[in-house]
């Protein structure tokens, strides 16, 4: 979904009923899931110790040789398979393949995830492929639900004397590790539209896969995308599938009357226009016709224009009256709670880049929010908002783009950041400034 143009009446007289409900909780990399080496856990060790003997440890143990993972699979193979080569070693085998209190702790204790992602995989009968299966979920929105995804990884190994089993078990893990970072800081419209974040799945997914395989092992990834629910009004027995939990419009589309009167507002002298008087101009628009407001502003909100527009009113209706709709929502929250105006901010998520940084594969993405101050808004026309917020936000998508992705990789979050608000202060003028905060940049680098 798109942001909304002018909905701003209606948000700043709504603003103290939606603030339990509004947003999703920004799942920040440090509330991702950790997927780095599991260690010996007391839990482990006291599933182990209650399932098997002293001596059936030792046999355990001795499948561990040293310097494992970086053997190739076909010696690491070779060993156990001569290793095990006896009726003792086959019962015991057999018993771990049933131990699940020993498999629930394969992600957190060292030998469990030894057993269950090494040796179990890469020496049963059909070791070529294994599948791992795999769940992400979004943060929690303040109503207490979540997106998931949920996903599998099946690795093919194509050339066992020539892939480690350090590369085959780090696929693995930065399979999940991809997975994971996909469902970070989502808004909640994106996380609530299953069309928009299996389009998104589809190019990361794709966008991955070359990194991660290579001639001797290769990866597949299929997922099923669960959306975040729309937040709803407490209707008595409505689940999430039910209709009254799907977002859905109020009002019908805007009529071919209702954008010719938004477009009369877009005069052949608009862009030279103070601020102050476009933006008065369109809040007396907005207040001839609350409805006509509302169906023009869920038409943005639902990408569901139907009216034919030419190139320059869309960017009218969908970047001018936008902006001004933004300075607008502040000039109602000041005069609503009588307080001193805010500035405005807007936001952009930047695609995912993906190359290669000292050898290995990566990827990053970044998204940021910034905010403007216009000092006087009689002196300031609508033109010159217009070029320097949109000037600014493709100097950053420019910068994005084009850099190296090798680069982009060796940044850090404070190199990205200051990037940005060196691009911010080159479109900042006299009346208008542009501000980012290092609070309001996600920045995401693996490699």
């Amino acid at each position: 979904m798109k942001k909304g143009i002018i909905s701003f009446p209606v948000m700043v007289l709504c603003l103290s009923m939606l603030a339990g409900c509004g947003a999703v909780a920004a799942n920040s990399p440090s509330d991702a899931p950790v997927t780095s080496d599991p260690t010996s856990s007391d839990e482990g060790a006291a599933a182990l110790r209650s399932a098997f003997s002293d001596e059936e440890l030792q046999m355990l143990r001795a499948l561990q040789f040293d310097d494992y993972r970086n053997m190739k699979i076909a010696e690491f193979q070779n060993r156990v398979w001569e290793l095990t080569d006896t009726q003792e070693y086959n019962e015991l085998l057999n018993r771990l393949s049933r131990d699940e209190a020993l498999y629930a702790l394969r992600d957190s204790d060292e030998t469990a995830a030894f057993i269950y992602y090494v040796l179990e995989p890469l020496t049963a009968e059909k070791w070529q492929t294994h599948t791992y299966n795999g769940a992400a979920a979004s943060g929690f929105s303040a109503c207490g639900d979540s997106a998931r995804l949920e996903y599998t990884c099946t690795l093919t190994i194509l050339a066992a004397d020539k892939v480690k089993v350090k590369d085959y078990c780090d696929t693995r893990v930065n399979v999940m590790d991809a997975m994971n970072s996909m469902m970070l800081n989502r808004m909640e419209e994106q996380l609530q539209s299953e069309e928009f974040m299996q389009a998104e799945l589809k190019t990361f997914v794709e966008g991955i896969l070359p990194g991660l395989q290579t001639p001797e092992l290769t990866v597949a990834i299929e997922y099923v995308y669960f959306p975040l629910p729309a937040e709803t009004e407490n209707v008595q027995g409505a689940g999430p599938d039910s209709d009254a939990a799907r977002e859905q419009r109020a009002y019908a589309n805007g009529t071919e009357s209702d954008y010719r009167s938004l477009l009369a507002l877009k005069t052949p002298d608009y862009q030279d226009m103070s601020l102050a008087d476009f933006n008065a101009a369109l809040r007396a628009w907005a207040d001839e016709d609350y409805e006509r407001m509302e169906r023009i502003d869920e038409d943005d909100r639902f990408d569901d224009i139907r009216v034919p527009l030419s190139g320059d009113e869309c960017s009218f209706a969908e970047w001018t009256v936008f902006l001004s709709g933004r300075e607008n929502e502040k000039y109602f929250q000041s005069v609503y709670n009588k307080i001193p105006e805010s500035d405005p901010w807007h936001d952009q998520y930047l695609p995912v880049r993906f190359g290669a940084s000292g050898g290995r594969s990566g990827y990053c993405s970044l998204y940021y929010q910034f905010s403007w101050h216009v000092s006087d808004k009689e002196a300031v026309t609508v033109g010159e908002r217009d070029r320097q917020i949109s000037g600014m936000m493709k100097a950053v998508r420019d910068f994005w783009d084009k850099a190296d992705t090798e680069e982009l990789l060796k940044m850090s979050k404070t190199d990205i950041v200051a990037k940005l608000r060196e691009i911010a202060g080159a479109y900042s003028t006299g009346n208008i400034m542009i501000m980012i905060s290092e609070e309001d940049v996600q920045f995401e680098s693996i490699k």
